[in-house]
């Protein structure tokens, strides 16, 4: 086909590295870079194990959930210590990609326990590594490369690449380093030394979480020409672990989330000692008089309207005063909560508001915790 008319839909083949979110352009006469940003897909919040009912499970459960990351990249998959973990945006993502593995795939696993996704920072330390170049066999032969870089944590003015995990990695001339997922050239050693550091940042020495807000700048590279310079990723990997295990472990950051709650004035305090007592920061109150349909808040006639007794319906009756004839008005809480703590937070609000209560959440990033609330995390995983 030259061309589609507006409105067809087209299936091309055979696009091996093309998943959702990908611009496809013609590379006839011109860069084979597009001009067209990517879609950056946020950080995962987020973790359960995918257990498998017998081993022979195992490779049909990865190549779907492989299938799955192709039309949704939010979704990320990894082994860890033996333990098939898949990380999402939140609770009901999660659930989501648990349904469509067993209803479109067949998949036969279990979901483990839902766990936050934490992050760890680059530690304090400057001293230098002791590891500045690494050594492998090839074809029976010792063969030598070397990697070197310069780490720091992010300002907090600085804005990290989504791409990296809100890491920023620079070349050697202080160009941002693309993410090997957007680097498919086997013959460009920027391919291998981007494919290292990602293994890297992937997963801390320290704690094994991923490795958020710092700055690595390669500072130079060199390998032997007459070997395949896929070599520089492994030495990257290498020497990128060593620089930050020399450097100590760093801040443990956990993921918040913006919350906006709605019920009645009259239990407006218990929300507010609820969000408190659960580590939530009280942003903002929003005394205006709206009701909770979000209608107009001046009482409406009761000429001709049939108000049942509340023996007879008594749930129905719990935003409306009957014998002053009002609406019960709604206010708003703004507030900032981590989310490890507001993972049952629908069930806590429904049995406060007798059901009328609603709220919604937004991603906030990822902040610092205290040394009480970090000993808590070390402990969680086994690491203190």
């Amino acid at each position: 086909m030259e061309e589609l008319p507006f409105g067809s839909v087209g299936v091309i083949l055979g696009l091996k590295h093309t998943r959702t979110g990908d611009t496809l352009v013609s590379t006839h006469g011109r860069s084979k870079e597009s001009p067209f940003p990517g879609i950056t897909p946020l950080p995962a919040t987020m973790s359960a194990s995918v257990i498998p009912h017998t081993h022979a499970d195992l490779e049909r459960v990865e190549d779907a959930l492989n299938a799955l990351i192709r039309t949704d990249p939010s979704i990320r998959m990894e082994t860890h210590e033996g333990q098939l973990l898949m990380h999402g945006l939140g609770a009901l993502h999660l659930e989501i990609v648990e349904g469509r593995l067993k209803d479109e795939w067949g998949a036969k696993c279990e979901i483990g326990r839902r766990r936050v996704a934490y992050r760890e920072s680059i530690g304090p330390d400057e001293s230098q590594p002791s590891l500045l170049e690494w050594t492998t066999s090839i074809t029976g032969k010792n063969v030598t490369a070397s990697v070197s870089f310069s780490l720091r944590p992010l300002l907090d003015n600085e804005v990290g690449d989504g791409s990296w995990d809100d890491n920023v990695v620079l070349r050697v001339d202080g160009k941002p380093l693309r993410h090997p997922d957007t680097l498919h050239d086997e013959q460009d050693p920027w391919a291998h030394i981007s494919r290292g550091i990602a293994s890297t940042l992937s997963s801390s020495p320290h704690t094994s979480f991923p490795l958020s807000r710092s700055c690595v700048q390669v500072t130079g590279f060199n390998h032997p020409r007459n070997m395949p310079s896929s070599i520089l990723a492994g030495a990257s990997a290498i020497i990128l672990r060593d620089h930050v295990k020399s450097r100590g472990r760093g801040p443990i950051m956990e993921p918040y989330i913006r919350i906006r709650v709605s019920v009645g004035s009259d239990i407006l305090g218990q929300v507010i000692k609820d969000l408190v007592e659960h580590d939530g920061e009280i942003i903002d109150l929003d005394e205006s008089n709206q009701p909770l349909d979000e209608e107009t808040s001046a009482p409406y006639s009761q000429e001709g309207v049939y108000v049942p007794p509340k023996w007879l319906s008594p749930s129905t009756m719990s935003s409306i005063d009957v014998e002053n004839h009002t609406i019960r008005l709604n206010r708003s809480v703004y507030a900032v909560a981590p989310l490890s703590q507001m993972l049952d937070y629908s069930t806590r609000l429904r049995a406060i508001s007798g059901g009328h209560g609603r709220f919604e959440t937004a991603a906030a990033g990822f902040r610092a915790v205290n040394s009480t609330r970090e000993l808590e995390i070390l402990k969680e995983i086994g690491r203190a």
